[in-house]
This record gives structure tokens, sequence and C-alpha cells, in this order.
């Protein structure tokens, strides 16, 4: 009974680590939306410390790197830093539009490609990317 006890217990920690790292749920490119949002003029503006700038690179995934993003930790990018006071940033993560204009927190990225008029990833991008 002890052996069918661990392995139950066993099945079911496997269970829920699956479920909570998304494993089994593909994740869209948003290749062509981050490279949208960069020809806009959209910058992301964040610290490596940061929790939910972290989030929100993560939800991009592999696309992040053609987002246009301002390390604001001095610690980690000085030059950079400097940039994010001219810039007045205040708080992370801080989206920063071409007309001025600032979103402030994660944001849902298909709200801020729609903002700028960027086309959204067809929905087999997601289905090819575990093929």
């Amino acid at each position: 009974m002890k052996n069918l006890a661990k392995a139950f217990l066993g099945i079911l920690l496997f269970t829920l680590t699956l479920g909570f790292s998304g494993c089994g749920e593909p994740q869209k490119d948003y290749t062509v939306l981050a490279k949208c949002l960069t020809e806009k003029g959209v910058k992301m503006y964040g610290a490596a410390w940061c929790t939910h700038c972290n989030k929100q690179k993560a939800a991009f995934g592999e696309a992040f790197k053609y987002i246009t993003y301002i390390e604001c930790d001095a610690n980690t990018n000085l030059q950079s830093a400097k940039q994010c006071v001219e810039d007045n940033i205040k708080s992370f993560p801080t989206w920063r539009f071409s007309d001025g204009t600032d979103v402030l927190g994660e944001q849902n990225i298909e709200q801020l490609g729609l903002r700028v008029g960027c086309e959204m990833p067809p929905e087999e991008a997601a289905e090819e990317t575990i093929k």
C-alpha cells in the first residue's frame, strides 16, 4: 500500500509540474509582431531585477530579441540607464510609443500590436513551433 501511495504522489507531482511549466502549450511565434513594434518606434524600458519585465520578455519568447529594449538598471548597463533618466522613466516596464505616450506595467502582447497597427501572429504559427 505504501508503494501505491508513493507512486500516486509521484504521478501527481509530475502532473502538477507539467501544468505549471506550460509544457505542452505551444507558444506563439511573435517574431513578426516584435519586428513590427520596433519598426513603429515602440520601446520597452525595464530593469534586470524587475519580475514584471522578465515576465513580459518571457511572453515574447525568442522574439524578444527584436524588441527595442532599454535596460534601466545602472548596475547592468550604466549607459542605457542614463537614457532612462533622460527619458524620465519612473516605473518598469514602461512601453513608450513613437507619439511619446507611455503604457506602464505588463501588457498583453497582442494589444500592444493592435495599438500601433501591427499584425497578430497567425494561429497556425503556434502549431508550427512544436513540429
